[in-house]
């Protein structure tokens, strides 16, 4: 991630409320005492413990899919609260054991006895002696650490990540006790548990990478500043100690592929792929990407679990509260007495890379749900960039238990070739925010922190691998290593060769490159070679022909650095944009642009041209064009300006874009110079300039500007003079379809006002038509100038709902126009029912102190702050009979805006489906104290340019380059980096408080009784 230039960058970090730890959002309960029950009773005895069950019995419990067979080969007190591992090349295993969670000292409630566990955590180094497949000898290889979430073998030692440090420990005297003790980094934030950076590893770029995680925070190194604050993952080299920001931003789970696919997951969203690589995305700052993860599931985000573990009994007694009325009771779905539905806490996304199992477990992801004692699995299938990700077992788990401690934060594929199960081992693991605090009282949340399993899951038709101790291997025994079909084996011979720089090994990875069957032999032989800096132009050209397409993809990235002193090695790269493989095709778009102009030109066109062209394909192309935008749009342009669409039409829209924001003119200049030809009709021209002028407000200039450009040929110059012209006078005519008359609209928005500034003011009235009236809010929301305010507001009164919501965004976008709004509404030009409800909840809580001191005062006490009085005084709502069509009518006017159910409303918050296993007290709760459990990727953010533009929201997607924001109704806003002054976290939910005063508590009970009856969302 590149850092925000001139930046106050005041907080990045992501306040988290209420998930299950390390991994989870289950949304269940309430941080206030509910009301309560005159005849409940003395909670320490309804709140009966789950008692913890020996390894032996718990083995008894599981139920697993296909035959599958789970086998202890770990068990406290060998092992305690594991929740990484990794093997060394002798197959010994290094556990990370996070034995402080939940609790920091400084974080841990006073009401809570024994021992404080200051740096309770600790890396645990087991082994195996006799070679029976259970590790028979354990060792407390490093302690006095935070939080361990991740460990990774290098150079006989290990890197551990224990925020806020990253660590590298290495025995050196072989007492199996870590007596080099590095910190190697440090920064990284502890303040949300589930938020912490995790899962390292090795990538077959001899790079070591890892997932940030949510919490964002720099990282230092010798006190200084090596990653700026943000939201990503990273990747490390373990030789140079070089840390760099890449592509993702998710919570605990890291996996690859054999091929080196990315993906990662959060809370409900258990498994995403990273699609585009940020050191391409980084070639082209003025390039804004809506967002670097895919979800990968093919029923989306949300997806049914099915646990076999009861209610754990808090749950059950929070339940009681809810249903102890009889007629309520009756009400009640049955899910909301037991705890079911979609994943809330999925964790440790793990690709299987064994060869154990039969074919069709191969390739599949395993996910953990440590909320429902269970492991999903996904089958995988390539599709165009990414990936659809199947629920491989229906109506049920491919594991599940009955044991409540049964919890599966991670998996590891193992030297045996099986998949290795961590399980935490915890009476809870929901988040301490997320339990009422007399229930609290009543629980020992750190009740496990000496417990511990590792399970080997094995197939009766399997075929486990002999371990084999790769450490001692001669060179020659290690290259053949690489053509294993188990990915322990492959992955650690590599390491071990590029670990050792033995120069030795070229001749033999040459031979095996050129003669070996398994295509992943082939691939690890290539960046093998490449670590030992020995690949030749040769080789590549052989690669590049390979009948394996992932040979090819993987031969074209190698040969990046390469084509520019190799011109043969070139054309056979170029002639690649003719593969009929999609992601041969994805890869040379990603890499035409460490071309010479010319040929990436000729390149890039082909694959425009291409039957796989599509949407994916086009980040890539433009990721390659930071340099030759400006031609490469000419070129599309002089084929047929006139009907350009689709993939094609937005491509050339985005290199407009991308002409404009760069700061050096000579492409925009370029632009105008070709479409100022009288041959191009004046509608293609107000398209064409229309991409040019949003690419230069995003630099902060406008069309008014670079016609004023020293460079520009004075013809040209009074060609646009012309163009203007017809523009307005196109505004102005009023028998001119409505069409036409918007894109000179929004053409004139990119001009100065004191040009297009009065004719947009007068058709921003009630007689133009709706469509004209909105583009001429937003032409004129793009202007810098003093009179825009009285514009958008002079004619308020006889605005559509839909307009006027345009003018509060409008208005809302800089301070100087927020001091306007505030004094309409004291006026009472604009009445305050005029303003919804999530700009009023915008203004009253504005990040800038004296817009919010000044809203309060103007908007006066309107919403109550005691939010947990508004809760209780609604909790007679609970108690109504609600009726489902009248609840679909409130959800239509006061939730729709940014909560989607089937085809009507927007996806800003959570799909209302998903909520729907929530028990009523605790949808209460979501809906009129919003910000109290309210899930961090929720939170608002605002970003202030450099020109001073504000703007607030979620914050949707982070990429090397941009920001996006997305508020009500779907609305987005993409930022460039280069041009952001201030980024800052708001701390509250962009759903808005104050909902007690459009919903009355009949409403609220038909609201929450059509929530009740919505289904999943369809499958896909």
């Amino acid at each position: 991630m590149s850092s925000v230039p001139k930046s106050k960058l005041l907080c990045l970090a992501v306040i988290c409320c209420s998930s299950i730890v390390l991994l989870t959002s289950h949304h269940e309960s309430s941080v206030i005492a509910q009301k309560p029950l005159a005849n409940e009773g003395d909670l320490a005895k309804r709140l009966k413990r789950i008692p913890a069950t020996s390894p032996k019995e718990s083995l008894k419990g599981f139920q697993l899919e296909h035959g599958f067979q789970l086998e202890l080969v770990a068990a406290e007190p060998d092992v305690m609260d594991p929740v990484d591992a990794c093997f060394d090349e002798n197959g010994q295993m290094y556990v990370a054991e996070m034995r402080g969670y939940p609790y920091l000292p400084e974080q841990r409630p006073d009401y809570i006895s024994g021992p404080v566990r200051k740096n309770a955590g600790v890396i645990r180094l087991l082994k195996d002696t006799n070679g029976d497949g259970k590790m028979n000898e354990s060792f407390v290889f490093a302690d006095t650490i935070t939080w361990p979430t991740s460990v990774c073998c290098f150079d006989g030692g290990v890197f551990v990540i224990a925020p806020p440090n990253i660590y590298y420990f290495k025995d050196t005297d072989g007492d199996h006790k870590a007596d080099i003790r590095e910190t190697v980094f440090t920064g990284l934030p502890t303040k949300n548990v589930q938020g912490l950076a995790n899962n390292l590893k090795w990538g077959l770029d001899n790079h070591i990478y890892f997932a940030g995680g949510t919490n964002g925070g720099s990282i230092l190194k010798d006190g200084k500043e090596v990653i700026p604050s943000g939201r990503r993952d990273l990747k490390l080299n373990p030789k140079t100690r070089k840390l760099e920001a890449i592509s993702g931003g998710s919570q605990f789970g890291h996996s690859m592929d054999d091929w080196g696919n990315r993906f990662v997951c959060s809370n409900s969203n258990h498994i995403q792929h990273v699609i585009f690589p940020s050191h391409y995305l980084k070639r082209n700052a003025y390039l804004a990407v809506p967002s670097v993860l895919r979800t990968a599931a093919r029923r989306g985000a949300a997806a049914p679990v099915f646990r076999r573990s009861p209610p754990e009994p808090y749950r059950e007694v929070r339940t009681a509260r809810r249903a102890a009325d009889p007629n309520f009771r009756k009400r009640l779905s049955p899910t909301e007495l037991v705890a079911t539905g979609f994943f809330t806490s999925a964790t440790g996304v793990t690709i299987y890379r064994g060869s154990a199992y039969p074919k069709a477990f191969q390739g599949n992801a395993f996910i953990g749900d440590v909320g429902g004692n269970l492991i999903h699995r996904k089958t995988m299938d390539s599709k165009g960039a990414t990936y659809i990700a199947t629920r491989a077992d229906e109506q049920t788990e491919f594991v599940t238990s009955k044991d409540n401690w049964f919890r599966p934060v991670n998996f590891v594929n193992a030297p045996d070739g099986t998949l290795w199960v961590l399980d935490m081992y915890r009476e809870t693991i929901e988040h301490p925010f997320s339990i009422p605090e007399d229930i609290k009282r009543h629980l020992d949340l750190e009740s496990g922190f000496d417990r511990g399993r590792i399970y080997r899951l094995v197939h009766p038709e399997g075929n486990q691998f002999r371990v084999q101790k790769l450490g001692k291997m001669p060179i020659d025994q290690l290259v053949k290593q690489l053509d294993s079909p188990n990915s322990w084996n492959r992955e650690t011979a590599q390491r071990l060769i590029w670990e050792r720089q033995d120069q030795a090994a070229i001749s033999n990875l040459q031979h095996l490159f050129r003669s070996s069957t398994q295509p992943l032999g082939r691939l690890h032989a290539l960046w093998t070679l490449d670590g030992l800096n020995a690949l030749t132009s040769e080789i590549l050209k052989q690669a590049l022909k390979d009948p394996v397409p992932g040979i090819r993809e993987q031969a074209i990235r190698l040969s990046e650095k390469y084509v520019e002193k190799d011109s043969e090695l070139a054309q056979i790269v170029l002639e690649l944009t003719s593969d009929p493989d999609y992601r041969v095709q994805l890869q040379l778009a990603f890499s035409l642009g460490e071309f010479n102009n010319q040929t990436a030109i000729a390149g890039l066109t082909k694959l425009v041209d291409s039957k796989n062209f599509d949407s994916d394909m086009k980040m890539a192309v433009l990721t390659s064009s930071s340099k030759i935008a400006g031609p490469l749009s000419i070129s599309f342009l002089k084929k047929s300006p006139e009907t350009q669409s689709g993939n094609q039409g937005s491509l050339i829209t985005e290199l407009l874009m991308i002409a404009g924001a760069k700061k050096e003119t000579d492409d925009a200049l370029a632009v105008l110079s070709f479409i100022s030809d009288d041959s191009i009709s004046l509608q293609s021209k107000q398209k064409i300039l229309g991409a040019l002028g949003r690419g230069l407000v995003r630099r902060g200039a406008s069309l008014a500007s670079l016609l004023n450009d020293s460079k520009l040929d004075v013809d040209v110059k009074e060609r646009f003079s012309k163009t203007i012209a017809d523009a307005v006078r196109t505004v102005e005519d009023e028998d001119k379809p409505v069409a036409k008359r918007v894109a000179a609209v929004k053409l004139l928005g990119f001009i100065d006002y004191s040009v297009a500034g009065k004719v947009l003011s007068e058709v921003l009235n009630p007689r133009s038509s709706p469509k004209i009236q909105l583009a001429a809010v937003e032409a004129l929301s793009r202007m810098r100038h003093n009179d825009v305010s009285a514009a958008l507001l002079q004619n308020w009164s006889g605005f559509s709902p839909a307009v006027r919501s345009e003018v509060v965004d409008a208005l809302l976008g800089s301070s100087e126009r927020i001091d306007s709004l505030l004094i309409a509404i004291k006026e009472k030009r604009v009445k305050l029912n005029e303003i919804s409800r999530d700009k009023k909840d915008l203004l009253m809580n504005h990040p800038n102190q004296k817009i919010r001191k000044q809203a309060r005062k103007v908007l006066g006490n309107e919403v109550n702050s005691d939010r947990a009085k508004i809760v209780l005084a609604y909790e007679a709502a609970l108690e109504l009979k609600g009726d489902v069509e009248a609840g679909k009518k409130v959800y239509l006017k006061n939730c729709a805006s940014c909560h989607k159910v089937g085809d009507q409303g927007h996806n800003v918050g959570p799909n209302l489906a998903t909520t729907k296993n929530k028990s009523n007290n605790d949808l209460l709760i979501a809906i009129l104290d919003p910000s109290r459990e309210a899930q961090s990727n929720y939170n608002t953010y605002t970003i202030v340019t450099e020109q001073g533009k504000l703007f607030t929201g979620i914050i949707a997607a982070e990429t090397a380059t941009s920001y996006t924001i997305r508020r009500a109704e779907g609305k987005e806003d993409i930022i460039l980096r280069n041009n952001i002054d201030t980024l800052l976290s708001n701390g509250i939910s962009l759903m808005p408080n104050g909902l007690e005063k459009e919903i009355n508590q009949q409403q609220m009970a038909d609201l929450l009784q059509y929530i009740k009856t919505l289904e999943a969302p369809l499958k896909k």
